[in-house]
């Protein structure tokens, strides 16, 4: 009782609150500390005056000189280069000097004025216009960002003029001219420029939006940043701005189509589930997911809250992932959360509230048509007839037309989530603080089910010293998951073979069982009992940065991650049927990861020539163990482990591993002139997975680029081509998603023989090899990169070739080696594929288009696995063959329907099947007449995604904004099975769906389904072949959305910065040639048995104080 009225308060509580209270004490102790620290730094030491700076500039250019003062401090220049002469050059030797003593001697002589506020510095000068006009009138106004945040330095100029001017550092501007009615231009360096028209005796107000594609130039790579001009490799940036909005229960969701070679599929909603993600294809014949990197540390995209995303960068090629070495090989997803600004404390809440409701249900047939079809197969199979004329009369006329999966769920079912976030802090401190809930309620009806996920994350950087800095970022999520306590895939079997003629309940309330049927779906579901994970993850890392010397840092860091899961389970058995058993059962994990580093970095410029190098080594050690038990119970009325039990109603397991990685790694970068690019990468890991000898990995690559937009000869192209590179890369990378000490041999020891009545002990030892070592896969790659039309337009290709050697499978061994096949180095495969992504910005009038699109493909085949076929699954095929890609499907190959008795005598048949009319008929591989397993299945296909793409369009006029993303797969093959596209699957009273009706009958000889049979009838139809693999290609419109940002003017009465209101709908369109209702996306195991992807339908806002 206690637990019931805690479980119902919680719910009462407010969301944030409910975060709060789930957080550990450290966590709360580190919230605490931080805004205490944040409140006692409120000493307002001058940065300016206390900052030596030392300049030896002999006969450079002004702008050379500020960047010598930007490189040696964290000051910045705001100025516009139209009114200031940059490019003027000058003499400037000065040891020791604070910056207004500089600058006075950089500007002498000179009628260029200065103001410096904290770190930042704006040049201004009295601009004159020509002598013939005459300035009388002064437009006044300000510039503010989104956010109301002054923008310092932005360029005002009256239009068809040299008349100009900046605004001050609280973003105030006064301009001179010869009317009040003039038209003026704002403008800045990442934001998008502003036409707006002067109003006599009114102060204009002026708001810049940010300019992502200018934004972008900065890129997070491998243990630093680059920027993107510089990049040799092949990086991708997901924009945050792909996050926002959307009523994603987790950032994957987001993240589809927005980058090429990034395949992400979300083939169930099921609460608390992840989509799968792959980058460039299959490598491997193990685990080919990629590495995730969170904040420097390992971690989990799931556990993630979107809101507290900064940056990710997808790294898809050697020369951006071999600093990683021997966890690279499928690529790297690299996440940057959020941190801390320096000024105003500025609050931030997001809310998002939606209802979810279930897509791609099978389409089956009412039941009036089903009751004729049955009719029809059971007549085809020798069998009377079932239903009479009237009852099917009935049937049309009112009568019980139940879809049995529909009513396993909800037509609504609410999901909610809401964000608050804080920055703010000084020049010595900033900080980040963040709370998260989502609540996501189960379609599935039933008690309570859903997933709830509480976040926390506090990021500090604290400036101890000019030259030493502590950054901290720290996570800690759990997730609650709370779902039925019977499969998933018992429950929607059972309710998808119903036939629509029965209701799921009947009249009194009771649930129904037909015959043939020992369970009911949705009896399970609301009074089966329940089964609820409950997860904790804390994960955090600190790093000291000091730099020793300018440009020269020495960097260290430690981070851990912590991972536990609580599982309850408590599974109720229904009296009379087939769920006899009541089933408790607890289990629990926890992993520990630990990761150090320690780095020196040193980059410098001499002249044209810019060189970076860093020097590092790492360990990073995981260990893991689980517990789990459980025990038959004679019912359920407790919910907790009570009493002594023992004997064969309990069952208990367990286990526990560690493994580590000692690694040095190292990077050395040059360019002259942002010209010539080259990069060298290089990673040694050593790794307890495997025996000592080949316990050492090497993984090295090299990249180059060039900017041919950059050179002399260009310029003449250069207004119409202003950017073009070409980069290229190759190297090594390898692959630890494997099973750690798989050299070591096992022992299994079992009461094996008997000896009379006593039982004797044997052992039995596996099959083992020391001899394994690392796969590594060699990757080349080469693209360009294109601007057009003023950089409006910009065009990105790249092509590349992947091939894995020694990759770890068991090949089949002769049955005289007495033993199970050892894991051998045997394997080798080569993916092949290539990337387009454009992207396009226009304006028109006070509209702003934004159009982004990408295409990709891979293609994988297997090279070698000496001579040796591997053949998998049982309902659905596969087969690893040379020459083929990775788990093809393996099936007999349809050739249409047999029309008649001749054709059926002719052949060929399978073996011990004699078809009829309408049957199936299949190619004759080897001409003997006989369609056997053996002799005569082909390679048909299989379900791995090619030509993926994904488009977004994007629209701002005034306030308002309109995005909507579509997204989809160009070749895809999906093999169905069982009830899912079978009429009648193993001789159940159904299901029949709705292209069954189009089945073959002597006037109906062009049909897409043979003839109706059910039972034994059906075993030649029945026969795995291509006849059940579809085309799973699909365009599917993931997210449109519509928002509304309210004035600034109008906010400020209120004290709000910023205010969005939105609404938006996830998943509602998708168009597909897939039959029966199902999702293109799905990748089970083709029975159909999995919880829907949702349609979403959702409002929310977004406001900053």
């Amino acid at each position: 009782m206690k637990k019931n009225n805690y479980v119902q308060q919680l719910r009462a509580d407010n969301p944030v609150f409910i975060v709060w209270k789930k957080i550990p004490l450290s966590m709360k102790l580190l919230f605490v500390f931080c805004f205490c620290f944040v409140g006692l730094l409120c000493a307002n030491d001058s940065y300016a005056q206390r900052t030596m700076i030392s300049v030896k500039a002999q006969n450079l250019t002004v702008k050379e000189v500020l960047s010598q003062i930007e490189a040696q401090s964290d000051f910045s220049f705001f100025y516009n280069d139209h009114h200031i002469d940059v490019d003027r050059r000058v003499s400037v030797v000065t040891e020791q000097s604070n910056i207004f003593t500089l600058l006075n001697e950089v500007f002498k002589n000179t009628n260029v004025k200065y103001a410096v506020r904290n770190k930042k510095i704006i040049l201004s000068t009295q601009i004159v216009d020509a002598p013939a006009v005459k300035q009388t009138v002064q437009i006044k106004g300000k510039v503010t960002d989104m956010f109301g945040d002054p923008v310092i330095g932005a360029t005002v100029m009256e239009d068809g003029t040299q008349n100009g001017t900046i605004t001050d550092l609280d973003g105030n501007f006064i301009l001179n001219t010869a009317s009040a009615n003039v038209t003026i231009t704002v403008s800045y360096v990442g934001y998008m420029s502003q036409t707006v028209k002067a109003q006599s005796g009114k102060s204009l107000s002026v708001i810049l939006k940010e300019d992502t594609k200018t934004l972008d130039e900065i890129v997070v790579v491998g243990f630093g940043t680059q920027k993107k001009v510089n990049l040799t490799g092949a990086v991708s940036s997901v924009s945050t701005d792909e996050l926002e909005g959307k009523p994603i229960s987790n950032v994957l969701e987001a993240m589809q189509g927005t980058t090429p070679g990034l395949v992400i599929q979300q083939g169930s909603s099921t609460p608390g589930s992840v989509p799968s993600i792959n980058i460039r294809g299959l490598n491997t014949m193990n685990n080919n997911d990629p590495l995730v990197i969170i904040d420097g540390i390992e971690g989990s995209l799931g556990n993630l809250n979107p809101a507290d995303i900064e940056q990710i960068s997808i790294l898809k090629d050697a020369s951006s992932t071999a600093i990683y070495g021997s966890r690279a090989s499928n690529g790297v997803v690299l996440v940057t959360t959020k941190k801390g600004k320096a000024g105003k404390v500025e609050i931030s809440y997001d809310f998002m509230y939606g209802v979810q409701q279930p897509t791609s249900l099978p389409k089956i047939a009412d039941s009036w048509v089903y009751a004729e079809l049955y009719n029809e197969a059971a007549v085809n199979s020798g069998r009377a007839a079932k239903f009479t004329p009237e009852q099917i009369a009935q049937f049309r006329n009112g009568g019980p037309n139940v879809n049995w999966v529909k009513e396993l769920y909800h037509r609504n079912s609410p999901q909610s989530s809401h964000n608050v976030s804080m920055t703010g802090g000084n020049d010595q401190l900033s900080y980040m603080a963040s709370l998260g809930y989502m609540d996501q309620n189960s379609m599935f009806k039933g008690p309570d089910y859903g997933y709830k996920r509480y976040n926390a994350r506090l990021n500090v950087s604290h400036k101890v010293t000019n030259n030493f800095t502590l950054n901290l970022t720290s996570q800690f999520a759990r997730n609650d998951i709370k779902e039925h306590a019977y499969w998933t895939e018992w429950i929607i079997e059972q309710a998808n073979r119903m036939p629509p003629i029965y209701p799921i309940k009947n009249e009194d309330g009771s649930y129904n069982y037909p015959a043939g049927s020992n369970s009911n779906g949705l009896q399970r579901l609301e009074e089966g009992g329940y089964r609820q994970n409950v997860n904790d993850e804390l994960l955090g890392t600190i790093q000291a940065e000091w730099e020793v010397y300018k440009g020269l840092k020495l960097i260290g860091s430690a981070g851990g991650r912590v991972w536990n899961n609580n599982l309850h389970e408590n599974r109720k058995a229904f009296e009379g049927t087939g769920d006899s058993e009541n089933k408790l059962t607890e289990q629990f994990y926890r992993s520990k990861n630990i990761t150090t580093n320690l780095m020196v970095t040193y980059n410098t410029k001499i002249g044209k020539h810019s060189i970076g190098g860093l020097l590092g080594y790492a360990y990073e050690g995981f260990s893991e163990k689980q517990f789990s038990t459980s025990r038959l119970t004679e019912d359920s009325k407790y919910d907790i482990f009570v009493g002594d039990l023992s004997g064969d109603k309990v069952s208990n397991g367990g286990s526990a591993s560690d493994w580590a990685i000692y690694s040095g790694f190292a990077r050395a970068t040059y360019n002259y002139d942002e010209k010539y690019l080259l990069e060298f990468n290089i990673r040694n890991d050593y790794s307890s997975y495997f025996a000592k000898g080949n316990r050492s990995g090497v993984f090295p690559s090299f990249s180059a680029g060039w900017r041919i937009s950059e050179e002399k000869f260009w310029s003449v192209l250069k207004p119409y081509v202003p950017s073009l590179k070409i980069r290229g890369s190759w190297g090594l990378v390898g692959n630890n998603r494997i099973g750690a000490y798989q050299y070591m041999q096992t022992v299994s020891v079992t009461n094996g023989i008997s000896f009379g009545d006593k039982l004797a002990q044997t052992a039995t030892f596996a099959s083992t090899n020391p001899d394994l070592k690392w796969e590594t896969t060699r990757m080349a790659n080469i693209g360009f990169e294109l601007g057009l039309l003023n950089n409006d337009l910009n065009i990105t290709f790249d092509c590349f070739n992947n091939r894995t050697k020694d990759i770890l499978v068991n090949l089949p061994v002769p049955g005289l080696f007495g033993n199970g096949a050892p894991i051998q180095n045997a394997g080798k495969v080569e993916t092949r594929g290539w990337e387009l992504s454009v992207s396009y910005r226009l304006k028109t009038g006070p509209v702003v288009h934004n159009f982004a699109g990408n295409i990709s493909d891979s293609f994988n085949e297997v090279i070698d696995t000496r001579g040796t076929e591997i053949i998998g699954g049982s309902d659905v095929q596969t087969i690893i063959k040379e020459g083929y890609p990775l788990y093809s499907y393996y099936a007999y190959r349809s050739d249409g329907f047999f029309q008649n008795e001749e054709e059926c005598q002719k052949g060929p048949h399978l073996e011990g099947i004699t078809p009829k009319p309408g049957d199936i008929r299949y190619l004759d591989k080897n001409g003997d007449g006989v369609i056997k397993p053996d002799d005569d299945r082909f390679i048909v296909g299989n379900d791995f995604p090619r030509y993926t793409f994904g488009f977004t369009y994007g629209l701002e006029y005034k306030g308002f904004d309109f995005s909507m993303m579509w997204q989809g797969v160009g070749k895809r093959n999906k093999w169905m099975r069982g009830e899912s596209v079978e009429a009648f699957h193993n001789n159940n009273e159904g299901p029949v769906m709705d292209f069954h009706q189009d089945r073959w009958t002597p006037n109906n000889p062009d049909a897409t389904y043979p003839r109706l049979t059910m039972g034994a009838e059906s075993a030649n139809n029945a026969a795995k072949s291509d006849f059940w693999i579809q085309d799973a290609k699909y365009l599917r419109l993931k997210n449109a959305q519509i928002g509304y940002t309210f004035s600034q003017q109008w906010m400020k009465k209120l004290y709000v910065k910023n205010l969005r209101i939105f609404a938006s709908v996830q998943n509602p369109l998708t168009f597909t040639k897939m039959k029966g209702g199902w999702d293109p996306e799905y990748t089970g195991d083709g029975s159909g048995r999995s919880y829907p992807v949702a349609r979403v339908y959702s409002f929310g806002l977004n406001v900053k104080f």
